[in-house]
């Protein structure tokens, strides 16, 4: 053990507290509808009848009730609910204006969010949209009533309310009544008491469809690890601590079974960059039906990312397990990469090479993508070596000279999807695929893995064609008649991240870049503790030790540590504290060494999609500030 990386465990306590598409597609045909009475109520809402449920939709447009031989399934009564479905944004959103469009379907719209109900005598099918400029979620809340949540995938079961990775699912009464949603993206809770099913978020643009299916049935069981819950929190501001004492984290553990539980908590932390490990553990009784809550400190010497992990054991076996990450003193945490003595020379080169000539954009019009004001083509471009490289151009209708933004694909990435919301806040859009492949068809390969490729030499590695691929598109950005050259952007996530901000560092007409969980950071420390792709280069150094140090010189000229002091323009970062592949120490310790005005976004408890969808409102208007025209003098 270090003197440096010692750690004195300061306190452990222990209390509890209690605490749009036609009714044919889904199969309504005149039968089904003559079963389903929807009947205008004089509050501006519907009373939907059917011998399988009974339905209620507000004049706000949202489904207030859903009934089952009697018992209600969702819940309107909390406090931040407009009902059983509701978007939100700052606050819930209503949908005022509500339309009978035919016998068996009603639609609820604001202008921008709509909801089409589709009734039918089992199911209620629904279609939301959004056309307005950023994602926003959309959330069921479940009654009181809910008990038990069943994954309708696996079959597995846990005690009301749970926080699981769970798709479709089935959420069940005592009574026998349940309700079968399909469609979502997780299940989480207590939301004000309350079991919530997120469906995720509604992309701008974009469409997403649910089922919700009543019934009775017998209630699944849930066995002991589904019944014991665990969470762990940082107290401090953004898991950031800066107080030199200690850090402390607060771990809530939740028995919803119906009998009392005594076991064991146990906790490790580790930090990111040492090699020391604290243990410590204590006694837990978990009264039935109770939160119990327990506070851990310890002091910490070396500004470093730390993670906890917590487990609680029961009846002999490990029952429930979570993990949170601390950032201690992260303003001070310093990367270890050195640049080699020829690493500017080797830029130079490439961007000469890149910049031989301006290459011109193929267009192909694209009718499906062309919408609300945007013109979507298919465009092509000659990369480095003749190679032609694919994406998506996207344009405002109206004309003039528009600020653009260059996006760039993750590693490895499947085709992606053209970022038509982008174009509708007034941006021309180029976004690549920087492996050449198609973005409009199928793959010859759905997913590659080429991080190792030529790592031999800086000369034949996989990166420096990459990042000439995307100095290349970056060239015909600028070129565009319809772009202003002064306000051009890059923007990316994962690898693209990583790739956007060596192209700020080589171009500094780049006027600012956003990068989200960005890759290629720090490699020494990422290949010793990161996850895949790195794992990929760790094996082949370990497979072929006398090439070793070339394969870790080669990663050198592409490390952005070696790049982040040419980072001239504005930067905007995001990283997720649980990542296990753009590791949050890793980050800040590239951000650190910025040269250019800089922000960096900290989500504590999200893993390698950084600021995901939740930073989309806030990075728009950063965007809409960094590409303001120049003030006339």
């Amino acid at each position: 053990m270090t003197p440096r990386a010692v750690y004195n465990l300061i306190a452990i306590t222990l209390f509890l507290c209690l605490v749009s598409l036609p009714p044919t597609a889904f199969g309504a045909d005149g039968a089904t509808g003559s079963r389903v009475a929807i009947t205008h109520q004089g509050d501006g809402g519907y009373l939907v009848q059917s011998p399988e449920y009974t339905a209620t939709l507000g004049p706000d447009g949202n489904l207030h009730s859903f009934r089952v031989d009697g018992t209600e399934l969702v819940d309107d009564q909390v406090g931040l609910s407009l009902g059983a479905f509701y978007y939100y944004a700052d606050s819930p959103v209503k949908l005022p204006t509500l339309v009978k469009r035919d016998a068996i379907s009603v639609e609820a719209t604001d202008g921008v969010r709509s909801a089409r109900y589709f009734f039918a005598r089992e199911q209620i099918k629904m279609v939301l949209s959004n056309t307005g400029p950023a994602p926003i979620p959309y959330y069921v809340v479940l009654s009181p009533e809910v008990t038990i949540v069943r994954n309708l995938q696996t079959g597995e079961a846990a005690a009301s309310p749970a926080n699981e990775r769970w798709s479709d699912v089935s959420f069940h009464t005592k009574t026998g009544a349940f309700l079968r949603l399909q469609g979502g993206s997780r299940v989480w809770g207590p939301w004000l008491g309350r079991q919530v099913w997120e469906v995720s978020r509604v992309a701008p643009g974009r469409q997403t469809r649910l089922i919700l299916q009543g019934g009775l049935g017998e209630q699944p069981k849930a066995t002991l690890e589904q019944l014991v819950g665990v969470r762990a929190d940082v107290l401090a501001l953004d898991a950031l601590v800066m107080d030199p004492a200690a850090i402390e984290l607060a771990s809530l553990v939740d028995n919803r079974a119906d009998e009392s539980l005594e076991g064991l908590v146990t906790m490790e932390l580790s930090a990111c960059r040492g090699d020391m490990v604290v243990l410590a553990s204590a006694p837990l009784k978990l009264p039935a039906k109770q939160v119990s809550r327990l506070t851990f400190q310890a002091r910490v010497e070396t500004p470093d990312f730390y993670t906890a992990r917590i487990t609680v054991t029961a009846q002999g076996r490990e029952v429930s397990k979570t993990t949170a990450v601390a950032g201690y003193r992260v303003e001070e945490i310093l990367p270890r990469a050195t640049r080699p003595a020829d690493f500017s020379e080797f830029w130079q080169r490439l961007v000469a090479e890149a910049s031989q000539d301006v290459p011109q954009l193929t267009l192909r019009a694209d009718r499906d993508h062309s919408r609300g004001g945007v013109m979507a083509s298919v465009a092509d471009y000659p990369g480095m070596s003749g190679k032609v490289i694919h994406g998506w151009y996207l344009v405002p209708e109206q004309p003039g000279k528009h600020p653009a933004i260059l996006y760039l694909s993750g590693y490895g990435a499947r085709p992606i999807a053209p970022p038509v919301f982008l174009a509708q806040q007034g941006y021309a859009v180029l976004a690549i695929d920087v492996r050449g492949n198609p973005v409009d068809r199928p793959r010859a390969k759905p997913f590659e893995d080429y991080c190792t490729v030529g790592i031999e030499s800086p000369a034949t590695y996989v990166y420096r064609e990459i990042v000439g691929h995307a100095l290349r598109g970056l060239q015909a950005l600028f070129a565009r008649e319809e772009t202003d050259p002064a306000r051009v952007a890059v923007v990316g996530v994962s690898e693209g991240g990583g790739v956007g901000l060596i192209l700020a560092a080589l171009d500094h007409r780049v006027r600012a870049v956003s990068a989200d969980a960005p890759m290629l950071v720090d490699f020494p420390l990422s290949l010793r503790c990161a996850a895949w792709p790195y794992e990929e280069i760790a094996g082949a150094m370990r497979r072929d030790p006398e090439h070793a140090e070339a394969m870790a010189r080669t990663l050198s000229y592409f490390d952005v540590v070696n790049l982040a002091p040419d980072v001239k323009s504005p930067s905007l970062i995001s990283v997720g504290f649980l990542d296990q592949v753009s590791l949050p120490a890793a980050v800040y310790g590239m951000y650190n060494l910025l040269g250019g005005p800089r922000e960096i976004r900290p989500f504590p408890r999200a893993g390698h999609e950084g600021g995901g969808q939740e930073l989309w409102a806030y990075k728009l208007a950063w965007l809409a500030k960094q590409l303001a025209p120049e003030p006339a003098r």
